[in-house]
């Protein structure tokens, strides 16, 4: 079962990512090769792919947080952590494989998710390195870096594929470790 987080936010704003693809394909000429004047959809599909998954992350801490408040007991020091984790969370803005790993751990203690970041074809290593690549990319488009990165369009086709898997994984993964780490019978 995955997230609301997963479900409301990644899967969502994905599609966004999806219709700039559908745009370009629409756009192309017909010719073989490289489609001149519409490296700038390519470029856009970088960015709402990493803004999805931003989103996604920081939904998904709060989420997770959420799955294990006391209704009474230790509530001051979920309050504590609660307040913690939001304030981190408000100053994440960079979403590579370091940060993410942090931000999870800081707000419930899974010391690694990004260890979870494997499917068929693509190990634990490959997907860190892909999604650091991606957010290069994102990097260099965003702060307006001249010339213009180039990013290919059978590239950036797969990137909304990419981050879906990556949202299974770490759904998983944190489900799995607030039920067996955390006692959260049902985290969503």
């Amino acid at each position: 079962m995955a997230s609301r987080s997963f479900k409301g936010y990644l899967m969502v704003l994905l599609q966004d990512a999806e219709e700039l693809i559908q745009a370009h394909a629409k756009l192309r000429t017909g010719q073989r090769g490289r489609q001149w004047k519409l490296g700038a959809l390519n470029r856009a599909v970088v960015l709402m792919c990493v803004s999805a998954w931003e989103a996604y992350v920081e939904e998904l801490a709060k989420e997770a947080l959420e799955s294990f408040r006391p209704t009474m007991g230790a509530l001051p020091q979920w309050q504590s952590l609660n307040a913690a984790c939001r304030s981190q969370i408000g100053r994440f803005n960079t979403p590579n494989s370091q940060n993410v790993r942090l931000l999870i751990a800081d707000a419930i203690g899974l010391q690694n998710v990004t260890d979870s970041w494997h499917w068929q074809n693509c190990t634990v290593v490959d997907a860190r390195r892909h999604l650091d690549e991606v957010l290069d990319f994102r990097h260099k488009i965003a702060h307006g870096v001249n010339p213009r990165p180039t990013v290919h369009n059978q590239w950036v086709a797969k990137l909304p594929e990419f981050f879906r898997n990556l949202g299974r994984c770490t759904d998983k993964a944190v489900r799995q470790y607030l039920r067996t780490k955390l006692g959260v019978k049902k985290p969503w």
